[in-house]
């Protein structure tokens, strides 16, 4: 099914509360978003979500772990063509045809689904997702009862379970971890967070610019690896002005995105396996 991004399902009302739902019924939508440079991979490639790995795009790996996923109900995915998706398609409740920044493509999405309950939003690329590791996601955080949570995976269990994967780490008290390319939100903060989702985005590669978003002080404890999980939290929690946690999780397919040439092997052993 299709719905354009310029006509969005509006927005349920002030008195409806997508955490206190989500955590009713254990449920929340999804947005996959896509779109992005194939450059890397194939530059025939209208979109990197389109990739083909393994026999499907990547995007439609993505699809099919979040339809098999007990705590998702509706998703949509953002791409930024309608040619040629392929039966993919019927895995998901609204494709929505756009091509802007991350944060408008995110925003498309949210657009083509109800908002009452919590949304998770997904990258097209990481095709080992599993259902499992979605509702275990889920689980923990509407267990924290945040507006919004970011995944960390451990060097150790992305070694393990990916390792032929080359993947960059920072170091916690802890120990290392890389980031997940799954995160779970009230889509209530999508508008006041609007700029800032575009600058993590745009970030995320940059040390230089990061230290300028997150603060010296708190980029100095990050690159000398002083820092508690805790004290992530809290400043997520400043910068969004919403309760924020991050969640640990052992199932390294949430990370496990596909950028480049040397990416594909470890995830086509993965899959067909």
């Amino acid at each position: 099914m299709s719905l354009p991004s310029e006509n969005p399902i509006p927005s349920p009302g002030p008195e409806v509360d997508p955490l206190r739902n989500s955590q009713e019924s254990g449920q929340v939508d999804a947005v996959i978003l896509a779109g992005g440079s194939a450059e890397a991979l194939d530059p025939q490639c209208p979109a990197k979500g389109l990739f083909p790995v393994a026999g499907r795009p990547l995007v439609a790996w993505v699809a099919a772990a979040l339809r098999e996923a007990k705590s998702i109900r509706k998703i949509a995915v953002v791409v930024p063509t309608d040619k040629d998706l392929g039966d993919w398609t019927k895995l998901v409740d609204a494709v929505v045809v756009y091509d802007g920044s991350f944060s408008e493509n995110l925003g498309a999405g949210i657009g083509a689904l109800p908002k009452d309950l919590q949304l998770v939003g997904v990258t097209g690329d990481i095709p080992a997702l599993t259902p499992e590791a979605v509702d275990d996601l889920v689980a923990q955080t509407l267990a924290r009862k945040v507006a919004v949570c970011y995944p960390l995976i451990s060097e150790a269990d992305m070694t393990e379970q990916f390792p032929d994967s080359v993947r960059t780490f920072f170091k916690l008290k802890s120990g290392r971890y890389t980031g997940g390319n799954v995160m779970l939100g009230d889509p209530r903060l999508y508008a006041p967070l609007h700029d800032l989702t575009q600058q993590l985005f745009e970030t995320r590669k940059s040390p230089v610019k990061m230290l300028q978003l997150i603060g010296p002080a708190f980029a100095i404890k990050l690159l000398s690896g002083r820092l508690e999980p805790v004290d992530v939290e809290k400043r997520l929690s400043h910068i969004m002005d919403a309760p924020c946690a991050a969640i640990y999780t052992h199932y390294a397919s949430i990370g496990a995105d596909v950028d480049k040439p040397a990416d594909i092997a470890p995830v086509e052993s993965i899959l067909g396996s």
